[in-house]
């Protein structure tokens, strides 16, 4: 018997557009003889399942939905959206009150990774190595001088909390540093100011695989433009090299830290955690917990890499 697979897509941010690419893929790539899905479409005016053409309401009772052919119930949820609520913890939180099993991580590991600077300090406490920043939020007072003194020039301005690299800003001059602060203030209650940090930029998927946290190859990143962006990331704007050409023992270190911060954040099906190399080693820049996945994201190309199609990689994340 089919188990009943729910694509959970859409969400209340600017990331929704990518959400909806990431659940087209899924959707063209699971594999239908094992499995009967879907598409739920969550927004904040309405939680609505796609079947047949038809827009059909979720009864948020127990995620269910109401049929021409009677009340369709769910097996498990394959969870992607990016950003709040699926990516926050908030969705997860109700996933474990109505019972219904899902393919992210739980309300711990989504709640803290979701916000940079919590996460970032938590991290610190095990030895990894995380950019140096300072966090503002809308109602504080703050002096650009004195963020430059700490952090020096160039820094990078970000939302603390969101993802797709939207309302991101590489501050080069004093002069950029209140409209970078406002710009990111647009995506999010807090910001966070980071120290540049040279080098190389390399990305590693990991998910469950026989029970056991995968590392996948590395990703390098090449943008086109001054960092990692938006366009980049989405719009082709820069060269992905997979698996990464650096030496094997490096490879091997960055994918035993991505495994390790998996387990120490008790993560569940797949994550990607974004690196930068120099010659003072591996600085661990972001854990996203829905990452990208539509056909030209990082996690199916590492998948690609390591001999897993796109059918089977969503099974494992089933499983």
């Amino acid at each position: 018997m089919k188990r009943r697979i729910a694509v959970v897509y859409g969400g209340y941010s600017g990331e929704a557009v990518v959400s909806e690419k990431s659940a087209q893929m899924v959707l063209a790539n699971i594999d239908k003889d094992k499995f009967e899905v879907t598409a739920v479409e969550i927004t904040k005016p309405q939680w609505i399942a796609h079947i047949d053409g038809a827009k059909l309401p979720i009864d948020k009772h127990d995620f269910s939905v109401s049929t021409p052919d009677g009340k369709r119930s769910f097996d498990k949820v394959f969870n992607i959206i990016h950003g709040t609520p699926g990516e926050d913890g908030i969705l997860q939180g109700y996933f474990q009150m109505v019972g219904m099993p899902h393919s992210s991580s739980e309300v711990f590991a989504m709640s803290l990774t979701f916000n940079k600077s919590a996460n970032n300090t938590y991290l610190k406490q095990f030895g990894f190595n995380c950019a140096k920043s300072v966090v503002l939020r809308k109602t504080d007072h703050y002096s650009v001088s004195k963020i430059i003194e700490q952090l020096g020039l160039p820094c990078f301005v970000k939302p603390n909390e969101g993802g797709s690299s939207i309302g991101i800003s590489k501050v080069k001059e004093a002069s950029q540093m209140v409209a970078a602060i406002e710009l990111a203030f647009n995506e999010n209650s807090e910001v966070i100011i980071e120290e540049f940090i040279s080098g190389r930029e390399v990305s590693c998927g990991v998910i469950t695989k026989q029970g056991r946290a995968f590392a996948m190859p590395l990703t390098e990143m090449i943008p086109f433009g001054e960092f990692f962006d938006y366009k980049a990331k989405y719009e082709g704007n820069s060269n992905e090299i997979t698996p990464a050409e650096i030496p094997e023992k490096l490879t091997l270190q960055i994918q035993d830290i991505a495994t390790e911060v998996y387990d120490i954040l008790r993560c569940n099906g797949m994550i990607r955690i974004d690196f930068l190399l120099n010659e003072k080693g591996p600085y661990l820049i972001e854990v996203n917990t829905v990452p990208g996945f539509s056909e030209a994201s990082l996690i199916p190309q590492q998948a690609a890499a390591a001999g897993i199609s796109k059918k089977e990689l969503i099974s494992l994340l089933l499983e």
